[in-house]
């Protein structure tokens, strides 16, 4: 059996989605396709528009074999840390020959050659970062812009120009370092995306996630239609979300806790004071989107307010991150195609930590059981914010 695995979020899953499965089987050679995807929380700090099971379940009706859970803690994390937890849950997969991923390069050689160089970077590199982290940019823009002046004074750099001022050629990069750290024998494939993940517009053959998303909050369900498949478009007509209420929550959270007990969580910039500004910017906020925008700068990203925001929600906190990596890997199997049940027999030789179901929680590592916890914690979580009473806890098999 071999096996190609893929990195995904997929909130929600598209056209665009379906094209790299069909492409990472046909170029790869594979003969099975396992997904890592993230559950209820997205990188980016926000809920998923369908949970993980609804989720699983199209991606497997669509082109993947199985579908397994990113654990929260991993998924709702900084770039370099959601591919290493990532890359872990791989490491156990069984037959892994290639991971396949999105890029807006498109070349897997130039993301190889940019990965060598950030795990050996020149001293003169180095330099130019520290100016430009000096001059208050936050670390993700201070990077690419340093990549971009090295590559222009040398040549034999020039191809990495550019290279981080997209989110999936970043991705990807962390990914070939995660796996290398990781000791990991597999190579990479990647496909060029044809979308424009910063753009809300639903236009061209391949439209974002992130245009779906805006259609939806806008209850553009006509315009959606055409560019999901029928599958999925039968779940998002179906929403009841209620768009605000993890906003509260988060809200409540930020406005309820100590600056002290702040200190604690994830992430947390404690020497910048990080926490202070933020349980200012609560203190003075009536809405979270008015909080999102005191508590933002330069240095500290959108995206990064709202990560913490949930670690805080979950208590998670450095002590628990740190125990986490320490921790064995496991895999959560979320959905299977029921004629490859194989998959799952393979599976059980090469990881010792498999759960199909929550109860399965007693016959894994003691270790492992807070992350199942959390993953279960956010799973309601979710069902809270879009009024779901999907409690499935067992793998769907389709």
């Amino acid at each position: 059996m071999r096996t190609t695995a893929i990195i995904c979020e997929y909130n929600p899953f598209t056209y665009g989605h379906m094209r790299h499965l069909e492409s990472a089987r046909k170029e790869t050679d594979a003969d099975t396709i396992i997904c890592v995807m993230s559950g209820s929380f997205t990188q980016r700090g926000e809920a998923a528009i369908l949970d993980r099971y609804q989720r699983a379940e199209l991606a497997t009706r669509l082109g993947a074999d199985m579908v397994v859970e990113l654990p929260l803690i991993y998924a709702i994390s900084p770039a370099d840390n959601f591919a290493y937890g990532a890359l872990k849950t791989v490491s156990v997969l069984p037959n892994v020959e290639y991971l396949s991923f999105g890029s807006e390069c498109g070349d897997i050689d130039i993301l190889t050659k940019t990965a060598d160089f950030v795990d050996n970077e020149p001293e003169e590199f180095k330099k130019i970062l520290s100016d430009k982290i000096a001059e208050g940019n936050n670390y993700p823009k201070a990077y690419s812009s340093s990549i971009d002046i090295y590559a222009e004074k040398y040549s034999d750099f020039s191809q990495l120009k550019g290279i981080f001022n997209y989110p999936n050629n970043c991705l990807g990069i962390c990914y070939i370092r995660a796996a290398k750290k990781l000791g990991l024998n597999i190579k990479f494939h990647t496909i060029k995306r044809e979308d424009n993940d910063n753009s809300n517009e639903l236009s061209g053959e391949f439209p974002s996630a992130a245009a779906i998303r805006y259609a939806l909050r806008h209850e553009r369900f006509e315009e959606i239609q055409k560019y999901v498949h029928p599958y999925c478009y039968n779940y998002l007509k179906n929403i009841k979300s209620d768009g605000l209420a993890l906003n509260d929550l988060c809200l409540f959270k930020m406005k309820s806790i100590s600056g002290y007990d702040l200190e604690k969580y994830y992430d947390i910039d404690v020497a910048g004071g990080l926490h202070n500004r933020l349980k200012l910017a609560a203190a003075e906020s009536v809405t979270f989107n008015e909080f999102l925008e005191k508590a933002k700068t330069k240095k500290y990203t959108m995206a990064r307010i709202k990560r913490i925001c949930l670690y805080a929600l979950f208590d998670i906190t450095n002590e628990m991150y740190d125990n986490a990596v320490k921790c064995p890997p496991h895999v959560y199997v979320l959905s299977v195609n029921k004629l490859r049940k194989d998959i799952l027999s393979e599976l059980y030789k090469s990881c010792e930590n498999v759960l199909i179901r929550y109860s399965d929680m007693s016959k894994v590592d003691k270790s492992l059981r807070f992350l199942i916890k959390l993953d279960f914690q956010a799973h309601g979580t979710l069902n809270l914010i879009n009024r779901s009473q999907n409690f499935n806890k067992s793998v769907i098999f389709v």
